[in-house]
């Protein structure tokens, strides 16, 4: 970790002050969100400046690293400015937003080792005099570290300053909302105990959306969607399960799986996969998977 104070960092004077509203401008005290709403988190007095110490990658030293805003549940101490540990911040950071100032975005390694196409989806731009305007939506992974739920705000890439640190309380309710998509559904059980490895090792995640879904620490389940199909006896499902690596230096997305019947009963499982180990769903191929047995099918084919 790089200190922000370091002398060779700007002196920052800055007066931050946030504020959340609903996307008609509706502020959103005493409200209860769902899944799938929509929030906007206004700032006012922030430094483009700030926040040029934290971790050596993947925003280079010496680069305002921006912040992040979410929505989700942390416990009471979770503030970077008084030692909390990381893991009370745990979230995943494609459900994130995360707020940089020019040029910070374009300091990120590309190349062979690229950090900046994942970390692009994430970036909402702050504006030269502090101000932004940051778009986030309600959908919290399915273990929070904590049960304050409500907006938060706070240094982003390890950074640690106090002002930047900002709790918003906003209640969630689980029940589905007028703007909650469907529920993925286990219509289709897949091995995943490699990808779940991969990530352990590599202090990374596994994420699964859009219709997937974790099962435990060695499946997931993907949803049918009957509706792409069109009477030739593939079944096709859809779902997106991304493994990273640490600061996303691998990204590797499987998505949307078909079966095909074979003649004695099993099935041939394709799915769409990232073209190369680093660009997640950007750019994806549909391949051969593996085989569903007939004895398997029982099983794993529910939907």
């Amino acid at each position: 970790m790089i200190p922000d104070d370091l002398p060779i960092f700007p002196k920052i004077t800055e007066n931050p002050q946030i504020s959340v509203t609903f996307e008609d401008g509706t502020l959103v005290e005493g409200a209860t969100v769902h899944r799938g709403d929509v929030l906007l988190v206004h700032g006012i007095g922030f430094s483009p400046k700030a926040n040029q110490g934290g971790f050596p990658l993947p925003v280079p030293p010496g680069v305002p690293n921006g912040l992040y805003a979410l929505y989700g549940a942390f416990p009471a101490h979770w503030k970077p400015s008084e030692g909390a540990d990381p893991s009370t911040r745990t979230h995943p950071h494609d459900r994130m937003a995360w707020v940089m100032p020019e040029g910070t975005l374009d300091s990120i390694p590309a190349g062979a080792i690229d950090m900046r196409r994942s970390i692009a989806r994430q970036e909402q731009r702050m504006n030269a005099d502090g101000s932004f305007t940051a778009r986030i939506v309600v959908d919290p992974p399915e273990t929070t570290p904590g049960d304050n739920w409500g907006v938060y705000v706070y240094p982003g890439a390890g950074s640690i300053n106090a002002a930047e640190e900002f709790y918003i309380p906003l209640n969630y309710s689980p029940e589905p909302g007028a703007n909650t998509p469907a529920p993925p559904q286990p219509d289709l059980l897949l091995d995943a105990d490699l990808a779940f490895r991969f990530a352990e090792i590599t202090k990374g995640g596994v994420n699964a959306k859009n219709g997937a879904t974790k099962l435990d620490a060695h499946r997931m389940a993907f949803t049918r969607d009957a509706a792409a199909e069109n009477g030739d006896g593939v079944r096709k499902y859809k779902g997106t399960v991304i493994t990273t690596a640490r600061f996303t230096l691998a990204e590797v997305a499987v998505a949307d799986p078909w079966l095909i019947p074979q003649p004695d009963g099993s099935y041939l499982i394709t799915g769409l996969i990232s073209r190369s180990y680093n660009v997640g769903t950007d750019e994806m191929v549909r391949v051969p998977l593996g085989l569903i047995t007939a004895a398997q099918a029982a099983d794993q084919v529910r939907g």
